[in-house]
Parts: structure tokens; sequence; C-alpha cells
């Protein structure tokens, strides 16, 4: 058996040129082989699952230097199936992630989604979804809400999260969000001025049924606006209850605009916080 300093040595590895470039063949034709046999679909859909979702496409193709390409995807949601898709993009390119290699089956996404773009990785970890994800410069205009809720949404948005999901139940999630809005134009109720908001920010987190709002704050032409506090996200947004403390700032433009929406308030808008709670779709105001 030959020593350590033999080991070391560059003869000892000169007279076995043969060996290591089996061993490097071995080895890339494991990687290759493992990367372009893996079911990308299955894993997706085995990873989205048990949150309720599923991908729908038309079409795959093999994606250069490796992973495939989904045609015309939808996201759906398995409880309501015939409802319009959660998100839809004309293509989505998947990689194995890099726990492939290891026995841990992961699924890299990227697509183009509604003008801007979107990263994120899918894996199982145990009983857990692992989800982080990256959004650049979304056209929020191009996103088809239904008509008949009588609001427009028009803006670009950003932002980043990571979240950990056991089932659709919310019994077992935790995550962090942050998002970043500018050129925000809102209409919340047909006929009622739209709120305008040059930059909005925002930072949440997700612990099991609770949404905490750390932070949002706006800044537009009518208004700056800070919130903080809390939603406790029931089985539908209808069972969802709201603690919410608000703070508005209107600019001399925005009380002449939204006046009519500051008569509804329970106080003029000044330096006193609004607090809001109840019923997140019709809240008490005070």
């Amino acid at each position: 058996m030959p020593d350590i300093g033999e080991v070391l040595s560059v003869d000892y590895w000169r007279n076995r040129t043969m060996i290591l470039a089996y061993a490097a063949a071995a080895v890339v034709l494991f990687i290759i082989f493992t990367i372009g046999t893996f079911p990308y679909d299955r894993a997706l859909t085995s990873a989205l699952m048990p949150l309720g979702l599923k991908v729908s496409y038309n079409g795959e193709h093999p994606a250069f230097p490796v992973g495939a390409v989904l045609d015309d995807v939808r996201l759906i949601n398995l409880e309501q199936p015939a409802a319009p898709p959660l998100l839809q993009s004309e293509a989505l390119k998947l990689t194995p992630g890099l726990g492939t290699l290891i026995g841990h089956p992961g699924v890299g996404l990227r697509a183009d989604l509604y003008g801007g773009k979107a990263r994120a990785s899918v894996r199982r970890s145990n009983d857990l979804t692992v989800l982080i994800f990256d959004l650049a410069h979304i056209d929020l205009s191009r996103y088809p809400i239904p008509p008949q809720t009588g609001a427009t949404l028009k803006g670009i948005l950003s932002g980043s999260g990571e979240f950990e999901v056991a089932d659709r139940t919310m019994n077992e999630q935790k995550g962090n969000l942050s998002l970043e809005g500018h050129d925000l134009d809102v209409t919340v109720i047909r006929g009622f001025p739209s709120l305008r908001f040059a930059s909005l920010k925002g930072s949440f987190q997700i612990d099991r049924a609770t949404l905490r709002i750390n932070a949002l704050d706006g800044k537009g032409p009518d208004m700056a606006i800070s919130a903080s506090g809390v939603i406790h996200m029931g089985p539908s947004v209808a069972h969802s209850m709201m603690e919410l403390t608000l703070r508005i700032t209107p600019t001399v433009a925005g009380r002449a605009r939204l006046g009519i929406l500051f008569n509804f308030l329970p106080h003029p808008p000044d330096a006193r916080p609004y607090l809001l709670h109840g019923p997140l779709l019709m809240p008490a105001a005070s």
C-alpha cells in the first residue's frame, strides 16, 4: 500500500492517467444521464400537488444546454379547476436542482410573466414543499382580473419570497415576502376614484394561518400611507379576519380628488391612525 507522500506525488498520478480518465468519464456520464432522464413535469407536479396546485401545459421540448421547456403553461387551483388560471406563461423553462444529483429532486423555473421575469425553485424536503422565488418588473395591467369584480390594477411589481408549506390546510407553513410596486393605479370599487402610488413597498411574514404585515409604505400624488398589522387567514377570503393600523397623509391634490372616499372614513385624515378590524372584505374602521 503506497504511503501518503507517494500518493501526493505527481509521478504516482502520472502513471494512473487512464484510471483518472475513466473516473472522470463515469462522473460526467452519470450527471448527463441524471439530467437527461429527469422527469421535470412529474417533479414539479409532485411538489405542487400537496398545495392544491397543478401545472397544465400544451407541449414540452428540450432546452439548451439542460432542462426542458413547457409551452402555454397555466397554474391551476385544484379546488376550482374550471376557474381562470392563477398564473399563465407562454413558456416555462425547467432545470434540475442541485439536490437531484444526491437523490433530493428539485426543479428550477424561469419564465417570462406578464411582461416581466420570474425565477423560482421548488423542492420537497421530507413533508414540506420549499418554494423560493423572485419576480422582476411584472406588468400588473396584463394580469386578467375578472371584470365582474369591478377592480382594475396597473403598475409594475417586483418582489421575492421564501416559503415552507406542508399542505393546503395552512397548519404548517411559514415564510417571508417582500414586494415593491411602482406607478401603481388601483381601482377597488367601480365608480370610485383610483388610488395612485408612485411607490409602494411591503414586508410580510407568514406563520401558519397568520399573515403579519411588518411594514407597508406608499407615496404618491394623492397621499402617503403606512400600515402594519395581521391578517388571520381563513379557509377563504370571506372567512379571513384583519387587525390593521393605517396612517394616511393626503396631499392637497389628494384631498380634492379623493374627498368622496375620505368622507367614508370615521375621521378626516390627520395624525391619528385608523384601526381596521373584523372581516377582511368588510372591516370596521375607527
